[in-house]
Parts: structure tokens; C-alpha cells; sequence
């Protein structure tokens, strides 16, 4: 989906802007404060698949291409900058959603919030990192005719992120028994759509068209269609990490799982609720959100007998194929951003982590 020529310009972008945001000035007063953003960003930020990131970059270059040009240095920079705004933006959600999740590892090392002198710290950490998205956006894209439309694009992508995060704890409130009524397809899908596929999906390629020269590509229809697509590949992307949490091995996620513990209402166990009979419903319901090993591995056993693996399998090799022929049906209104979608149906078509 990316050139090696445009995995180096990404990687040698995030060093520049490393040195804006942390400059290396001993005797300034916030020195002490830039030493420590500076560790968590290399600690959170520059260690994940960079999917969105890169999105930005291969979205860019195909729409420059198609008009019959090749985008210059400075313009793959661009685009990279504004990837690594989405890239900061996901690391911010991330360090918050594993303390809120109580998670442990992340990316197969402690996640920030364990790590012995972060702790709590890393709520105003995860602050610092969001605040930075628009930094970024401001130091590359301050004098560009898009800065405004990205500014906005960014601050609504935060706000569903949150909305996303708090349709999904509302669904588990603290302190009591989950809310396994809301645990329907319909929610299962609001909530995959606001917490991931909006700007995991939707967003890299939304603003990927809003940089420099992008304006015949500035068309609500087109972003329309694109969107719609992109959601639901967000949706098979949620499916496969709720799928990955429950019966993923660590080594390779980079993750230890804990929905099971944290009664998430994930695809497994809204899946599950579909299939069992009552006495499994009412075993589930007692022991889903217990932490403790017995009660998940009574959990597990039921999704053994539900036989959710084999139920996962077959239903996203189903998804995609739908998918598939839809963006084969997008094709006939818009090739390109037809390729684009079918290029991301594709990177996570499969994928293990």
C-alpha cells in the first residue's frame, strides 16, 4: 500500500517533528517538561503498524496520480505530517482506553500507565499527545488554504472517539452488573462505528484529500460513498480485535486480553448471547465481567461449545466478500476511491495482529 520512499520520508518526518515539539533546549524553563513529553512519545507513538498514517500518504499519492502528476519531497512530507497527527491521536486514545480497561501490555510491552514512574501521570500524558495533534497541524499546515477544514476535521474525530468510548462504558457501568440487554448487533455497531471506524477508517482518507492541490477531490458526494465503505470495513476491523482479545495469542497481538474481564460488549459474547440457550445465557451473565480465571474460562468454554471460533472465521471471510462486491459496485461511480477502500479491505483482510 506504501513505498519504501514513502515509509523513510514518514519515518524521517516523525524525527522533525519530534525536535519541534521537544526542542532541545537545556536551559529553557519548560526543559524538564519537554524531556518528559519526549519520552512518552517515543515510549507510545512510533511503535504501531501506522496504518492510519501511512493511509494519509497512499491516499495523497494515488488522488495526485490520477490527475497526472507526481507528488514532490515536500508534499509526501506534508502528507506525512498530517498522518502522524492521526498517529498521535490514536496513541492518545490508546494510553487512556488501557487504563480505563485496566489493560497490561501494549505493542508486547507494559502499557504506559504500568510502566513504575508513570502511573496516573499518563492521564495528563495521554492530554499531552491530543494537544500535540493540532501543534503538528498548525507548525506544517498554518499558512495552507486547508488548515481550517483540517483543524475541524481533527477536533470532530476526537469528539467521536469519546462518544464511542462512552457508548461502550455505559454499556458496563462502573460499579455494576453490565448492561447485557444493550448487547445487540445494532449497539455492537454504533459503538464499532464511533470508537474505531470513523477515524481509524473514514478519517486517514477524508484528510488524505484535503492537502495541498486537493480541491477537485473536495466533493461531499465522494466523501460520502467513500465513507459509507470505510465504515464497514471499521466494522470488520472491530470484529477482528474483539475476536484477537478473547482467543489471540499475546505474542502475537502484543496484547493480553481482557474483555472477557472487563465485561466489554464485544462481538464474541454478543454473538454468544444470539446462540445460547438460557441456562448458558444465565451462566454467562454470572460469570462475564469476573475477574477471576475460573469465571473466564467458564466463559470460554461456552464459546468453545457456541463454536464462536469457527463462527468467526466463516463470518469474515462472508464480510469480506460483501465488501468485495460492493466496492466492486462503488467502482462504476468512483474508481479511485474504490481502489483505496478495496487497499485497506485488503491490509486487514486476514491480519493476525
Amino acid at each position: 500500500m506504501n513505498s519504501q520512499s514513502d515509509l523513510n520520508e514518514f519515518r524521517n518526518t516523525f524525527n522533525e517533528i519530534l525536535c519541534a515539539i521537544c526542542p532541545d533546549h537545556e536551559t529553557h524553563e519548560l526543559a524538564e517538561v519537554y524531556s518528559w513529553i519526549r519520552e512518552s512519545i517515543l515510549y507510545n507513538v512510533p511503535h504501531g503498524k501506522f496504518s492510519r498514517g501511512l493511509t494519509v500518504v497512499s491516499t495523497y499519492r494515488a488522488i495526485v496520480e490520477q490527475q497526472g502528476k507526481t507528488p514532490t519531497c515536500d508534499e509526501i512530507k506534508l502528507a506525512s505530517a498530517l498522518g502522524w497527527s492521526l498517529e498521535f491521536l490514536h496513541s492518545a486514545y490508546l494510553i487512556t482506553d488501557d487504563m480505563m480497561d485496566q489493560s497490561i501490555t501494549r505493542r508486547n510491552k507494559p502499557c504506559w500507565y504500568k510502566v513504575e514512574h508513570v502511573g496516573l501521570r499518563s492521564c495528563n500524558d495521554a492530554k499531552v499527545l491530543e494537544q500535540e495533534v493540532y501543534h503538528i497541524i498548525e507548525i506544517f499546515f498554518h499558512d495552507k488554504p486547508c488548515y481550517g477544514k483540517l483543524n475541524d476535521l481533527l477536533h470532530e474525530a476526537a469528539r467521536y472517539i469519546v462518544f464511542g468510548q462512552c457508548m461502550d462504558m455505559t454499556s458496563n457501568p462502573t460499579g455494576k452488573r453490565p448492561k447485557f440487554k444493550l448487547f445487540t448487533d445494532h449497539r455492537y455497531a454504533s459503538i464499532a462505528k464511533y470508537k474505531t471506524s470513523l477515524y481509524s477508517f473514514v478519517l486517514p482518507v477524508r484528510i488524505g484529500t484535503y492537502t495541498m492541490y486537493m480541491s477537485s477531490y473536495d466533493s461531499p458526494d465522494a466523501h460520502k460513498m467513500a465513507e459509507e465503505m470505510l465504515i464497514k470495513i471499521g466494522h470488520l476491523y472491530q470484529l477482528q480485535d474483539d475476536y484477537f482479545d478473547c482467543f489471540g495469542d499475546p505474542d502475537i497481538t502484543g496484547k493480553i486480553g481482557r474483555d472477557i474481564q472487563e465485561g466489554k460488549s464485544s462481538w464474541p459474547i454478543v454473538t454468544a448471547f444470539k446462540l445460547c440457550d438460557q441456562d448458558q445465557r444465565e451462566t454467562l451473565e454470572k460469570h462475564y465481567c469476573i475477574d477471576e480465571d475460573t469465571s473466564v474460562a467458564i466463559v470460554k468454554d461456552i464459546f468453545t461449545k457456541l463454536s464462536i471460533k469457527e463462527l468467526y472465521l466463516k463470518e469474515e471471510t462472508e464480510y469480506y466478500k460483501n465488501l468485495c462486491k460492493s466496492i466492486n459496485d462503488l467502482k462504476l461511480k468512483n474508481q479511485l476511491l474504490a481502489n483505496i477502500c478495496k487497499q485497506f479491505l485488503d491490509m486487514i483482510y486476514k491480519r493476525k495482529n
